[in-house]
């Protein structure tokens, strides 16, 4: 395992020992696979951190926990990395976990597991779950601080929720396709990722609220299961349109929008209005090719500046800093 980095800052990075590293560095037998792995995501992160511009050295360890698909996951990470760099020479050193399908049971596990001596503090994206609560409150009784990131998780245990106003991005999304239908009636499809999720029934909320007060005229229709992932999603919208026909409208609070986009136009569907969310690689894409008509986007840079001070004041006073949620910005094919 050639690399730049010392036995140290990738046991420091990893929240392993210096044995730990030792063993997987030199290939001997009794080492767990998950910990091998931690190894190698620890030096791709200090790699990270460097090119970045992250000091080396000591400093503090924020465990970044993400439930979501990989290309949220991607777009958080640089956030994050780049949030740390800009508070240098202070060293901050984000850790990643993030999986598409991560279950409950996985993440209780892994918060279980995180120390107050190698873990300073941890930014969750989540399902809103009981046995997730319970988790971050046996957290906050150690001392050890939770920021819920994206999505909220309703427990007193975390000390922060830093994201979107989720409610008024769906109502946000609701006006937006109120304008594009005008009153022509239609069929419009809400597609949910997971229910799971606080964030996604908060939005869910505000646009079936807007709609039924101000556009009482269009159906709405509702999926959910689909976790942001194409193909899942791709199933759910294709029986979906089979069962109420054509489709005019689109509003995507949960990702998975080339599968929506599939179903539709394989049932034949080619005029439709569609609202997405988070302004990440691929709805760039779609968005230059005329497939998405807007996005409601958030600013994962503040948003990961805003979830480190959090962090940060806990840990000098005790408490969370001042609560606030990011500001809603509607993008367009023209304003990218």
């Amino acid at each position: 395992m050639a690399h730049r980095f010392t036995v140290k800052q990738i046991a420091a990075q990893a929240g392993v020992s210096l044995a730990t590293v030792d063993r997987v560095r030199h290939g001997r037998a009794h080492v767990h696979a998950q910990t091998r792995s931690r190894v190698a995501a620890a030096i791709r992160e200090l790699d990270e951190q460097a090119e970045a511009g992250i000091p080396a050295g000591r400093g503090l360890a924020i465990e970044v926990i993400l439930n979501s698909p990989e290309r949220f996951s991607r777009a958080v990470r640089q956030a994050f990395v780049a949030a740390a760099a800009d508070r240098a020479p202070l060293r901050i050193a984000p850790r990643f976990h993030a999986d598409e399908r991560m279950h409950v049971d996985a993440i209780v596990r892994r918060l279980e597991a995180i120390e107050p001596q190698t873990t300073q503090g941890i930014v969750l994206k989540a399902p809103d779950h009981p046995a997730v609560a319970a988790a971050v409150e046996a957290l906050r009784g150690r001392g050890i601080p939770v920021v819920t990131f994206a999505t909220d998780i309703r427990t007193a245990g975390r000390i922060a929720y830093v994201g979107i106003d989720n409610e008024a991005a769906g109502r946000t999304a609701a006006f937006l396709l109120s304008r594009f239908l005008a009153s022509q009636s239609a069929t419009v499809l809400a597609n949910l990722g997971s229910r799971d999720f606080h964030g996604e029934q908060d939005r869910w909320h505000g646009f079936a609220d807007f709609m039924a007060q101000h556009c009482p005229q269009h159906r709405i229709v509702t999926i959910d299961g689909g976790y942001g992932l194409d193909h899942a999603t791709y199933e759910l919208a294709r029986a979906e349109r089979a069962r109420h026909g054509v489709i005019g409208g689109i509003y995507s609070m949960g990702g998975g929008n080339r599968g929506l986009i599939r179903a539709l136009e394989d049932a034949g569907d080619r005029r439709y209005a569609f609202v997405g969310h988070d302004l990440d690689a691929e709805n760039r894409r779609l968005l230059r090719a005329g497939r998405l008509d807007a996005v409601v986007d958030h600013d994962l840079y503040a948003d990961a500046a805003r979830a480190l001070r959090h962090i940060l004041h806990f840990r000098r006073h005790g408490q969370a800093a001042e609560a606030d949620t990011s500001r809603a910005v509607i993008v367009t094919p023209w304003n990218m």
